[in-house]
């Protein structure tokens, strides 16, 4: 795929169509159009200008995250060019289409071959099928999911119960239930003073 390609790339730089005549010749016009012109040419280049990248990238053993597999990737990049290139040969088939033309598709099916081979490596046809199943599945699994969750119903909490009144402190009540005794007391002293007057002046 690599040599494929690097020669493809180059090919489509030289004249693939040739309209070259004695008159032309003779005025010294260049009558000839590379592979490039149209636009199927440069979907072609350009599809080869990636397809040399990916592989350079491949080859210096960088990671570069894809969503598809090698083999997915070596398939579609080698099919498009291969399509591609059958699509430039056609419109200009009837216009003087050079031997560079031809090599250019030639050049294209080695791409093909290229991409199969790898293909047939990472297990066949069949891994291909799995992929694309996993992909469309994980694809309509995501669309769902960008519309956002659905929306939460409201919910109403209970209101918490009264709280108990609080207990009177323990303090208050012994203050309380010893206050009563302090009178008695008072009254007791108040009977022991008369009765000690009259004993005072029997004495006397």
């Amino acid at each position: 795929m690599l040599i494929g390609g690097v020669l493809l790339l180059i090919d489509l730089f030289l004249p693939w169509q040739d309209f070259g005549n004695e008159f032309s010749d003779a005025v010294g016009v260049d009558a000839s159009f590379s592979g490039w012109r149209g636009v199927g040419g440069v979907l072609v280049g350009l599809l080869t200008i990636i397809l040399l990248a990916w592989l350079i990238v491949r080859l210096a053993s960088v990671n570069v995250p894809l969503p598809v597999s090698t083999a997915m990737t070596a398939a579609i990049i080698g099919t498009l060019i291969l399509i591609f290139t059958v699509i430039k040969l056609l419109t200009i088939l009837g216009d003087e289409a050079t031997i560079w033309a031809w090599a250019g598709l030639a050049l294209a099916i080695v791409i093909a071959v290229g991409s199969f081979m790898t293909v047939q490596e990472a297990g066949g046809v069949d891994t291909l099928r799995q992929e694309a199943s996993t992909l469309s599945s994980s694809v309509g699994a995501a669309a769902p999911a960008a519309a956002g969750p659905p929306a939460a119903e409201p919910t109403t909490t209970p209101a918490p119960p009264p709280a108990p009144p609080p207990a009177p402190p323990q303090q208050a009540e012994s203050g309380a239930s010893e206050a009563p005794a302090a009178p008695s007391d008072a009254a007791d002293g108040a009977a022991d003073a008369p009765s000690d007057e009259p004993s005072r002046e029997q004495g006397s």
